[in-house]
């Protein structure tokens, strides 16, 4: 299990015109892939890839054969030697259409997580132009993807609150055109909640025993 991290971005138009367009655009279900797609060919990839050149020496030692690449042991149906040389390749295709060998790779690059955002849900403010998307992500803040996201929609502004007990973080920042302002920050988690964020100490409390217990 990752340690999650809660996220909280508004989203400020100047206009309604654009307003719509980015909230239809932005679906919950693929929240980063809506703007910054990951390629089809990571699609399925292995993460690492696959050290081909380890996998041949293996298989040759293995099968006493004198394998020379990838297609002669995918061709020989190995139970397990030629699935690994399939995703071997896959790797190899992926990296020329894409650049990376592996799906993983590519995320953090341009998303700055591993995976897309998970459990997002969306508060829409129509008056005011603004649309707000909770969401949780792995492990850390997907910073990349917002400062991605700003230089698409440069007249807009991203106001990012991410907070995580399990990483023991929080901070606030916000992006205009690409530019990132670091907002609002603390040294730990329960910082942040005793000043009144994400709930304050009432939501937290228990579980800031349950933490202190286990680290006791």
């Amino acid at each position: 299990m990752p340690n999650w991290v809660m996220n909280e971005l508004t989203c400020i138009f100047q206009t309604s015109e654009e307003y719509n367009l980015f909230k239809d655009k932005a679906k919950t279900e693929e929240f980063y892939n809506s703007f910054i797609p990951m390629p089809e060919a990571l699609d399925g990839t292995q993460s690492p890839a696959v050290n081909v050149e380890k996998l041949i020496l293996e298989y040759n030692k293995e099968t006493k054969s004198t394998a020379m690449g990838l297609t002669e042991i995918i061709n020989a149906n190995h139970p397990w030697f030629s699935t690994t040389a399939q995703s071997a390749l896959k790797n190899q295709q992926a990296y020329i259409a894409t650049g990376y060998t592996n799906w993983l790779d590519w995320c953090h690059e341009h998303w700055g997580v591993k995976w897309d955002a998970c459990r997002c849900t969306k508060n829409e403010l129509p008056d005011f132009n603004t649309v707000v998307y909770y969401f949780d992500s792995p492990w850390g803040t997907p910073e990349h993807f917002v400062r991605e996201l700003s230089k698409l929609y440069p007249d807009a502004t991203f106001k990012m609150v991410s907070g995580s007990i399990e990483n023991d973080t929080h901070y606030e920042f916000t992006c205009e055109d690409g530019k990132y302002e670091d907002t609002c920050s603390y040294e730990t988690f329960k910082e942040a909640v005793e000043d009144g964020k994400w709930g304050g100490m009432t939501e937290w409390a228990e579980m800031f025993e349950e933490s202190e217990e286990i680290e006791s």
